[in-house]
């Protein structure tokens, strides 16, 4: 008979919960009769291991049964026993002496097997679910980076609600999928959501998959995404994150499901210290009320963070009273009210500036956004400052706003609470089934402020002026396929933000009288707006407010508008805008601070030189054509605040003929060119250098100089550019010892470089198409680098004609080496160390002339290993030992006859390419390889 015992003291089966802490996540198993699943000999081991291991279980509160063979009483007993092993998650046999010789171990033993092999062979849907805040996201990812190893391929899908929300939503997550499995930049045409899951069911279904689906609601319909889950490949699965766990229930089991628990009391202290104090522990008589705030958050991270920048230099009557407000709800409750106490907290401009990222700034510039709210008295530069200090937005790399799902959330139903019954009387709408009736109606006043619309369909929609007779209070308006007609006298006065996009020019010229005269920006990006479009003459006279023109691939354009006369304009995008036989007037430009004409033209610049832009802070002329380029540029150096000059593709020298190059701003941090520079050694400010094809080389300043010594230059890359000096300087010259990436590529002439000793900060260096290079001085020295891509095997080589030792880079990741056929030396001695280079992830070598590579085995972190046009190589050895590779190459390798042993152990294996080698005809070990794994190359079907 079989028994189970500590029932009482087991945790409830149905309480299946996710540990969070600050450091670690701990995913428990799913709910079940049984969690672990004991199978042993009793006579063997019932009072040593299995005991131990059975109370230690019990102690930690996990339902385990505990088999016992001596206790069976005929086969009445094996129903029961099949049921326990299919109810268990967890299966531990432990083998005895006289295991073998049970019958009952050994038939459970199989049903165990049998159990773990259909479970293999299934498609697993696993839910992950929890209020908002909780960590959802933060465990789905830990998950994917852990397993994704496991699978063929791999997608993450993020913000699957968010996404449904936006035009053709379903289309754009099919696109996502399709990408990320078939890896490629670029998906065909998806013309409909049905033509999505074909492409999904003939692409993408036939791998083994790993896809995570994060933050699905009850719109959410994962049948109209990805087709039926039983449509994938046998081993594929699928994790679904939720706030609510009903959805899962929809196309998941409950034994499946996982409920995110909240950051133990110890570490939620830890976290929220560091926002209520900026320190590892209270401040002193802050303890208790610590701890006492800490209880009522119920140990969600997001909530910690703003409840402490909430209380951050605040004294212990105000830390009690709102102590008070959050001991008043639920936990479900309190998540909502601890944000809205927070949201309270802040100021009536605040919470305005607030409402629009969460409604419609989330991913947009902050600088376009402060212009709107600078003339709405919304004072953005302190007000975004606060809502930073108190963790509601943040501000992502691009300087554009990112929030948290569950505080955008907070924003969108304060907006709902302004009148739940009539969505048309709040402040904002972005619905389009909204903004559409709202836009039809002709009667009563409206207090929209901000607004997003479309026609719902490709053909752009007239939008007659009478649709906005009732919006007084509008002040950013997004229309998409839409074009405005009519006579607009009187109307939008208080509108900041005016974009409209692909209204495909019909009527443009039936627009009258659109003033707009608080107008700050002005956005036609994309869109088929014509010269004599009939919003310009009045908008351009009368906005004298007007900060921003974004004209970008306007295409219809012919000629400019007469820029603002009140010099008011700081951006001006015109990329991508070909306009051959117009001029471009800096007449009324001169507080200019963003000028954008990358991919255009103009027939001249007219109204004065580029000095006259005073305030200029990013000029970008890449690929810029205009007659007299150079000399409108001549006096950039006078440019005092400039800090991005990008202007590749277009030589500024070459007109006023001079070889010394023209003086650029100190103030410089990024400049990309194709001019030589006058003043290189003078850019102490210079971040990111990038020379692409300039004929006259990039002039090397002598080491006395401040060039070498350069405190903030990082990234240097130089494409079709020779570095030059004088020969007989040649020892003298050095690279400032602070870059950290050196890329340089595709130059014939390129014959010499500076010695590299003294960058010992570089993590990456490229050296490629540069076959004049014969010699690389102080390559030894890089004991940072972390990326090192050759060209030629040659430039291993020492001053003294030997091959450097490869144990001389020990922080290696990444190494490519070409043309090791063209080195004389002892073959034996290249790639000498390579063995020694354990953190190695990636090793690409390209026409090898020897017959065997140094054992790989040591390389256990190397994900993939390419060679290709390995005429004499015949085996590679150690390839067995590498439990990490992911992706294998041996192409063009023409004297392999057999492939390297031990592939079929290689768990982590996704992909074989044998292509041109094609002596290979003994293929058995393909057949051996698991069938997500994919193999091209001859004689394959």
């Amino acid at each position: 008979m079989s028994y189970f015992e500590g029932a009482s003291t087991a945790a409830d089966p149905s309480d299946a919960s996710i540990g969070v802490d600050s450091d670690t996540w701990q995913l428990p198993l799913p709910s079940g009769e049984y969690e672990v699943f004991l199978n042993f000999r009793g006579p063997d081991t019932r009072y040593q291991i299995t005991d131990i291991l059975y109370r230690f279980l019990v102690r930690l509160r996990i339902r385990t049964f505990l088999d016992d063979e001596n206790l069976r009483e005929g086969e009445g007993i094996w129903p029961n026993l099949v049921e326990a092993i299919e109810q268990s998650k967890i299966y531990v046999p432990i083998f005895s002496e006289d295991y073998a010789n049970s019958k009952w171990c050994l038939r459970e033993l199989a049903a165990i097997v049998e159990r773990q092999k259909h479970e293999e062979a299934s498609v697993g849907v696993v839910g992950i679910h929890g209020i908002g805040g909780i960590g959802k996201t933060t465990i789905a990812k830990a998950v994917y980076n852990k397993i994704s190893g496991s699978f063929a391929r791999c997608s993450f899908v993020g913000n699957v609600r968010e996404t449904l929300e936006q035009r053709d939503g379903i289309i754009s997550l099919q696109k996502k999928i399709i990408s990320d499995v078939m890896r490629l930049t670029t998906v065909e045409p998806i013309t409909s959501v049905s033509d999505g899951i074909r492409i999904i069911r003939e692409r993408v279904s036939g791998f083994k998959v790993l896809i995570i689906l994060d933050d699905v609601d009850e719109k959410s319909k994962l049948d109209e995404i990805l087709g039926k889950f039983e449509n994938f490949a046998s081993g594929s699965r699928f994790i679904v994150t939720s706030r609510n766990v009903r959805v899962l229930r929809t196309f998941t089991e409950d034994d499946k499901l996982y409920k995110v628990r909240g950051m133990s009391h110890t570490h939620s202290l830890q976290l929220f210290y560091k926002h209520a104090f900026d320190l590892d522990s209270p401040l002193p008589g802050y303890e208790t009320l610590s701890s006492d705030v800490v209880s009522t958050t119920g140990g969600l991270p997001l909530t910690l963070k703003v409840v402490g920048s909430l209380l951050y230099k605040e004294d212990k009557g105000f830390w009690k009273e709102k102590l008070a407000q959050f001991q008043q709800h639920t936990l479900e409750e309190e998540v909502v009210e601890v944000l809205m106490i927070s949201y309270a907290s802040l100021n009536y401009q605040a919470k305005q500036i607030f409402l629009d990222i969460a409604c419609f700034l989330v991913g947009e510039d902050k600088e376009m956004a402060s212009y709107m709210w600078a003339d709405c008295g919304f004072y953005p530069i302190s007000n975004v400052i606060i809502l930073l200090q108190r963790s509601l937005i943040e501000i992502g790399d691009g300087n554009q706003f990112q929030m948290h799902d569950q505080l955008r959330d907070l924003g969108i139903n304060i907006v709902h609470r302004e009148n739940v019954e009539n969505p048309l009387r709040r402040s904002r709408i972005w619905s389009n089934p909204q903004a559409l009736e709202l836009l039809s109606r002709e009667k009563g006043p409206s207090q929209v402020q901000t607004l997003r619309v479309n026609s719902g369909s490709f053909v752009a929609k007239e939008m007659a002026s009478d649709c906005f007779v009732n919006l007084s209070e509008l002040r950013y308006l997004d229309a998409e396929y839409t074009m405005l007609i009519g006579d607009f006298s009187n109307l939008l006065p208080k509108m900041r933000w005016f974009r409209l996009h692909y209204h495909r020019n019909a009527g443009h010229n039936k627009l009258t009288n659109l003033k707009m005269e608080n107008l700050t920006i002005l956005d036609l990006h994309s869109s088929d707006v014509p010269y004599d479009w009939g919003g310009w003459r009045n908008i351009i006279k009368v906005a004298e407010k007007l900060k921003v023109i974004d004209l970008t691939k306007c295409y219809n354009m012919t000629r400019l508008p007469c820029f603002p006369t009140s010099g008011s304009l700081e951006i001006l995008n015109l990329s991508c805008l070909m306009l051959r036989s117009a001029d471009l007037d800096l007449g009324n430009l001169s507080n200019l601070k963003v000028l954008l004409l990358k991919g255009g033209g103009v027939r001249k610049i007219t109204g004065g030189t580029i000095g006259v832009l005073k305030q200029l802070r990013e000029l970008d002329v890449t690929e810029f054509r205009c007659e007299n380029l150079g000399e409108a540029l001549a006096d950039i150096g006078e440019l005092q605040v400039l800090k991005h000059l990008r202007a590749s593709g277009t030589d500024i020298v070459a007109t006023h003929g001079t070889r010394a190059g023209i003086r650029l701003p100190t103030s410089l941090k990024e400049l990309i060119t194709s001019s030589p520079i006058a003043n290189l050694s003078e850019l102490i400010e210079m971040e990111t250098l990038v020379v692409r094809d300039c004929s006259y080389g990039l002039e090397i300043p002598p080491a006395d100089t401040m060039w070498w010594k350069l405190s903030k230059l990082k990234s240097m890359e130089l494409y079709g550019t020779r570095m030059t000096t004088t020969i007989s300087l040649r020892p003298f010259r050095l690279l400032p010892s602070t870059l950290t990436r050196l890329d340089i590529s595709e130059y014939w002439g390129l014959d010499w470089l500076p010695n590299l000793e003294n960058l010992e900060n570089l993590t990456l260096l490229s050296i490629h198409d540069c076959p004049a290079l014969k010699e690389i001085q102080g390559l030894g020295g890089l004991k940072s680098l972390e990326i090192l891509i050759i060209e030629s095997a040659l430039l291993l080589q020492t001053s003294f004609g030997q091959m450097l030792h490869l144990s001389k880079f020990p922080r290696l990741l990444e190494l490519e080496v070409w043309q090791l056929e063209a080195v004389d030396v002892d073959k034996e001695l290249l790639l000498e160390g390579l063995e020694s280079l354990e953190e190695l992830t990636r090793l690409t070598l390209r026409g090898l002339a020897i017959q065997k590579l140094p054992s790989l085995s040591k390389l256990q972190k190397l994900e993939a290993l390419t060679v290709t046009g390995a005429s004499n190589l015949r085996e590679i050895e150690g390839i067995a030992d590498l439990k990490s590779l992911e992706w294998l190459v041996l192409s063009s390798c023409t004297s392999f006859e057999t492939l390297p042993e031990g592939l079929s152990g290689l768990k982590r294996l996704r992909q074989v390419n044998i292509e041109g080698s094609t002596n290979l005809t003994c293929l058995s070990a393909l057949s051996y390889l698991p069938p997500n794994v994919y193999v091209w190359g001859p004689n394959l079907l």
